[in-house]
């Protein structure tokens, strides 16, 4: 089934991201602490800016699914918490009230106003209770080589009704090359926990990039199956033979690469376990596994 799939995406080579359910960094989730407390991001996207009735087509609303813990574990359950997000420019946001809910106890949903292509950064912290202190997000998740240069930012929205789920990813694309380089929305393949493929339905438009020029954008699915959670995003790279793996050695270093998670010993006890980032890569290195023999045979 999955060869099937392959074949008809006319895939050849293939950047494989292993988003492992589409995380923005296949870190999430990450966490934060002062000793007395503790903050977990679990998950974050964006969806669209209404105004007045009004779409801002400039701006967008970015959600943290976000949850407090005191040092023993606990919901930490503290009414007056500033949030601070700060983007990969240096520039700060406020939560929005208007837009942000409570998800239960001691978690919420934090939404921020943010410019369309803000690449969030860190979230500041500062609960009245101990020092104030920050989650950081890590890196987008990319693969480059001197060929190109793909990045995934996130999920930009997504939607779901009785019959089908709607997801439209935020994505770039880089031309390393000598060479003039087609892109298009059709290079796009989304692969869901079954390992079933789905080709883009559309996007941003098809454009041929000349050397050293980039192009960021939307790509869109629009026929998930209800039940399907993506696992991984594949891209036609048009050149050459065989599969292309990235993103083992990235998860891996992304694990290791948290000092600031990791040198948190007052937050150990409320901390997600590492193991939880482990497991989720070699599962995707089971699915990866199966993926290849199929396109090998």
């Amino acid at each position: 089934m999955v060869a099937e799939m392959i074949r008809t995406a006319a895939l050849g080579v293939m950047l494989i991201l292993m988003l492992s359910v589409m995380e923005s960094a296949c870190g999430l989730p990450v966490t934060g602490g002062n000793g007395e407390l503790c903050c977990i991001v679990f998950d974050m996207f964006k969806g669209p800016l209404y105004q007045g009735g009004s779409y801002d087509a400039d701006r967008m609303v970015l959600y943290l699914d976000a949850g407090l813990r005191w040092s023993n574990g606990s919901c930490a359950e503290l009414p007056r918490v500033r949030y601070v997000l700060i983007d990969g420019n240096e520039r700060s946001y406020t939560r929005d009230p208007a837009s942000s809910r409570p998800v239960s106890p001691g978690r919420e949903l934090l939404a921020f106003v943010v410019p369309r292509e803000a690449i969030p950064k860190s979230l500041v912290v500062d609960s009245g209770i101990g020092e104030v202190f920050k989650v950081d997000f890590g890196e987008p998740l990319n693969y480059t080589d001197k060929n190109v240069t793909i990045t995934y930012y996130g999920i930009l929205g997504s939607r779901l009704d009785y019959s089908r789920k709607v997801l439209d990813i935020d994505v770039s694309v880089r031309n390393n090359s000598t060479s003039p380089l087609k892109v298009s929305p059709e290079n796009y393949t989304l692969v869901d926990q079954w390992g079933w493929g789905y080709r883009a339905t559309g996007g941003f438009e098809p454009r041929t990039l000349n050397v050293n020029e980039s192009i960021r954008g939307v790509v869109r699915f629009s026929y998930l199956a209800p039940s399907s959670i993506p696992s991984m995003l594949l891209y036609n790279l048009s050149y050459g033979d065989g599969i292309i793996v990235i993103s083992e050695a990235m998860c891996e270093n992304t694990t290791e690469a948290a000092p600031e998670q990791e040198s948190s010993g007052e937050c150990n006890r409320c901390a997600v376990n590492e193991n939880s980032v482990k497991g989720r890569v070699a599962a995707a290195k089971e699915r990866l596994a199966r993926i290849r023999a199929a396109h090998e045979s």
